[in-house]
């Protein structure tokens, strides 16, 4: 018999079992606008992230969980392996996918309300930076659609706005897998059914944002990264999506093909807020949850935001890559829309193929291609290889009016069309004049004893 799945509960408490240094829980009265942000940042600022649990806030009673992913050591425990093995368990889910299992045995419906039940007041109205919208968003939102030509879910976050009682504004980037579906609904001529899920273990975060094809399952690499297939259970509004068992809230309803609203402006992921725009209108039908739901909640831009992303970034990356240059042997994402990949190329034309390769994802502006004795991680030796093996003339490319990300605040209109760049600082196979690297004999090397040089013996 396969073990229980694991939901946002049994984490909180593994957590606070087994690393108490990551677990705060704040008991005193906080206000939704700013305060639970301010008190994350805070604690960054002193090179803490831990997670938190705020059990008194403003205008709600329910428990406001933020920053459960906002460390690579909570995301490796939440997977079962060391720090260094994460990247490895995606190449494992990938691999050996366990499909998901239905089941009428659901916490999440312990508690259905729909009609004039149905009211998003009860959830926290939280507003995170000053230049923000008065509005309060749903951040942590996983979003279950299901493409109506192939059949196939799909999860994926997205930020939502709320604007009433039933009414959310949700925006999708054109391009990624949900505008497309948005768009095939739209050519059908009919909304387009979701689920909104608030309140998973992290496996199931982390499996949503799983960058493969449109026609892969999620459900399917969560359950990889789970090692057991997830238990799901059908939306009680008959659309037959699938949400987890054991969430602790979810919205059911459907997004409008030709009404929209404003929304924003809101803080993003790279640090800045783009404006306000227009996103299509989602209107809530039922809401289920368990009893005393916890609400889970992400500060955008602060760690966890980068974080959660990153393992799935780094897969999709290194897989990309090696698909056109085998000789790929690792890759660091140092900052936003930014690619470092190290290579032992075989030709001199492979690191522009890569670069080709990685820049045709909207999240990819900037790749940089380094030899494999150069470390991508450090960015000094990667400053260093840009400074002395690449010559502007011939190893920058720049690809002008390429689609990126609107999220981007350098682009120049909302539609995210963009310039992108890729620096080649391998080092020539065939130099055109005899360099060599500075090095000390090995044998000399070790020789040296540095506790006699420094007087320590």
């Amino acid at each position: 018999m396969s073990d229980p799945a694991p939901d946002l509960r049994s984490f909180l408490e593994l957590v606070a079992r087994t690393r108490r240094a990551d677990y705060v829980e704040v008991t005193r009265e906080v206000s939704p606008r700013y305060e639970t942000a301010a008190i994350l940042t805070a604690l960054e600022a002193k090179r803490r992230s831990p997670l938190l649990v705020f059990r008194n806030v403003t205008g709600t009673h329910l428990p406001v969980v933020t920053n459960v992913g906002g460390s690579m050591g909570r995301l490796a425990l939440a997977l079962g392996c060391a720090l260094p093995e994460v990247g490895a368990r995606f190449e494992q889910a990938a691999a050996h996918r366990h499909p998901p299992v239905e089941t009428t045995d659901a916490p999440v419906h312990e508690v259905v309300l729909r009609g004039s039940d149905v009211d998003l007041g009860f959830l926290p109205s939280l507003v995170y930076h000053a230049d923000d919208t008065d509005r309060p968003y749903l951040t942590a939102a996983m979003v279950v659609a299901r493409d109506p030509h192939s059949g196939v879910q799909n999860l994926s976050y997205h930020r939502m706005m709320i604007a009433g009682p039933t009414t959310t504004g949700i925006y999708m980037e054109p391009g990624r897998h949900l505008h497309g579906i948005h768009q095939a609904h739209v050519a059908l001529g009919r909304p387009m059914p979701i689920a909104v899920v608030l309140g998973v273990h992290p496996a199931i975060t982390l499996g949503a944002l799983y960058a493969g094809r449109a026609d892969e399952d999620e459900y399917e690499i969560i359950g990889g990264l789970l090692g057991q297939p997830l238990p799901v259970t059908r939306t009680v509004t008959g659309t037959n999506l699938l949400v987890p068992a054991a969430a602790e809230i979810v919205l059911e309803g459907a997004v409008s093909i030709d009404e929209t609203i404003p929304e924003g402006p809101f803080g993003e992921f790279t640090g800045y807020g783009t404006g306000p725009t227009r996103t299509p209108v989602f209107h809530v039908e039922a809401i289920t949850h368990r009893t005393q739901p916890y609400f889970q909640d992400i500060v955008s831009g602060n760690m966890e935001h980068l974080l959660l992303s990153l393992p799935a970034l780094e897969h999709r990356t290194l897989r990309d890559a090696r698909a056109v240059a085998p000789g790929v042997r690792r890759i660091a994402l140092p900052a936003p829309l930014t690619a470092i990949v190290s290579l032992a190329k075989q030709d001199d034309d492979e690191p522009r193929r890569v670069i080709e390769a990685l820049l045709g994802d909207i999240y990819a502006k900037h790749v940089i291609i380094v030899d494999a004795d150069v470390d991508p991680s450090d960015l000094r030796e990667v400053m260093v290889a840009i400074a002395l093996q690449t010559q502007a003339d011939t190893k920058v490319h720049v690809f002008p009016d390429r689609q990126g990300t609107p999220l981007d605040p350098s682009a120049p209109t909302e539609r995210g069309r963009t310039a992108k760049m890729g620096i080649d600082a391998t080092r020539p196979l065939a130099p055109a004049r005899a360099v060599t690297r500075n090095r000390i004999p090995p044998e000399v090397l070790d020789s040296i004893d540095l506790a006699q040089v420094l007087g320590r013996k």
